[in-house]
């Protein structure tokens, strides 16, 4: 699979593992599984399995995900559900949230069997939540889902997991697509930011040279919600005091009926709406 290949024509398989502890190398194991297959944006298969770890669950990881030895009895261990897991696996890219825990767990317990190693693709979703959503005190997972509204009823188990990731990786390559990243490659650029920030700028200029009105997606750290909103633009002004420099659409909100300032690079979606007689 090469890195030009269109995300819509790509099978990403969303995975997440429950653990005995913290380190394969410790000789901990996988306890549960979960697998969600995407293709276009939309779920087409998932698996999720408790898995005899054959060995005690630390008291740690009981604490976080309260798998039990009682639901761990009648469990399939490992090399029961290898085979199906192989066959999802199959010319997919690998999305996991911290993707480097998940998959030394897996690639650990595909190499007690005596299997070569993966050669998927890996996207961790954790590293596009920090480059997509700036601003975030804190990145777990269900406090992005939280954030972005994502039900996050179940926590550290692992097919409700993979489902979370899967839902926000999904949102992730949406919010890409519209600024015209389009290609796996894309999802690795290290210039990710810069290039969206490019393409929101040309798009806040084009809706001022116009005098048009935007709907914008807005990322508010502070009150910690991504909302909606229907805006006029009148300036677009470099902050010389932010040590970061951050640059600031000036703009009358239709919501809130007053002007405000709103940051280029946490404006997740932009679209321009109509040309305006007047500028409020």
């Amino acid at each position: 699979m090469t890195t030009d290949h269109h995300l819509d024509e790509t099978d990403f398989l969303v995975v997440d593992v429950e653990t005995t502890g913290l380190s394969p190398t410790s000789g901990d194991r996988v306890c549960e599984i979960g697998v969600v297959k995407l293709h276009g944006g939309a779920v087409v298969d998932s698996f999720g399995s408790l898995v005899d770890p054959q060995r005690e669950i630390s008291p740690g990881a009981y604490n976080v995900n309260r798998i039990s030895a009682e639901m761990l009895a009648d469990a399939p261990v490992f090399p029961k559900i290898a085979g199906k897991l192989q066959e999802m696996m199959k010319e997919t890219v690998l999305v996991a949230y911290n993707a480097g825990f998940d998959l030394s767990f897996i690639e650990s317990e595909f190499s007690l069997l005596g299997s070569p190693r993966l050669d998927n693709v890996v996207v961790d979703a954790l590293t596009l939540a920090r480059q997509l959503l700036p601003g975030l005190r804190k990145y777990p997972q269900e406090h992005v889902a939280s954030i972005v509204g994502i039900p996050f009823p179940v926590k550290h188990r692992a097919l409700e997991d993979a489902m979370t990731t899967a839902k926000l990786f999904t949102m992730f390559t949406t919010m890409l697509k519209a600024h015209g990243c389009c290609t796996i490659g894309d999802l690795f650029r290290r210039d990710l930011a810069r290039t969206l920030f490019d393409k929101r700028m040309g798009i806040v200029n084009h809706a001022l040279a116009t005098r048009s009105q935007l709907w914008i997606k807005y990322l508010s750290p502070m009150n910690a919600e991504i909302t909606d909103r229907v805006v006029t633009p009148k300036d677009c002004v470099a902050e010389q005091s932010d040590r970061k420099g951050a640059t600031y659409l000036v703009a009358y909100c239709h919501s809130a009926k007053a002007e405000r300032n709103f940051r280029i690079d946490r404006i997740l979606d932009l679209r321009l709406i109509h040309p305006i007689a007047n500028y409020q």
